[in-house]
């Protein structure tokens, strides 16, 4: 149930948060480097590695709560629509969502939902995220953002011809 719980608030903040035509826009990606994304780094990390595991499965698809899988769609919505154009807010920005993760990990850790092996860890899962954060970022800013809406130090970019 906690695992339902968080896909259907994430899904609720992503709705509300952002406008309908850009969450529209957004959801394919939203689908790959969310879910798609997910699916790979949680089957790695848990049924592959062994590197943690979850309780209370709920719809498991190889030991992982298909949940965990739907709530990343939203949040990478949210964390490509709201990315600051400036170089430092942008930073800020990736930091932040790492930190918000490893402090959602270590609730669930507390609650028993999530167990780590003794080869993982906070740091590990904050290193992870952030790495993840720093590939979807690029992925982004490569292959979805229009060039008119890259932002460079010295002001906006013409576009491409």
């Amino acid at each position: 149930m906690p695992w339902i719980l968080l896909a259907v608030v994430m899904w609720v903040v992503g709705l509300l948060a952002v406008p309908q035509e850009s969450f529209r826009r957004l959801m394919p990606f939203g689908i790959i480097a969310g879910f798609g994304l997910a699916l790979l780094v949680n089957i790695l990390g848990s049924s592959v590695l062994g590197l943690w595991r979850f309780t209370s499965l709920s719809w498991p698809i190889l030991g992982v709560p298909f949940w965990i899988f739907l709530a990343w769609v939203p949040s990478v919505v949210i964390f490509v629509h709201f990315l600051p154009g400036d170089s430092l807010a942008r930073l800020g920005w990736l930091l932040a969502f790492p930190a918000i993760y490893t402090a959602v990990e270590f609730l669930y850790l507390r609650a028993g939902l999530r167990i780590f092996s003794s080869h993982w860890n906070l740091m590990a899962a904050f290193l992870l995220s952030l790495g993840l954060h720093i590939f979807i970022l690029a992925y982004y800013l490569i292959s979805v953002r229009s060039p008119e809406a890259t932002v460079s130090a010295g002001g906006s970019q013409r576009p491409r011809p």
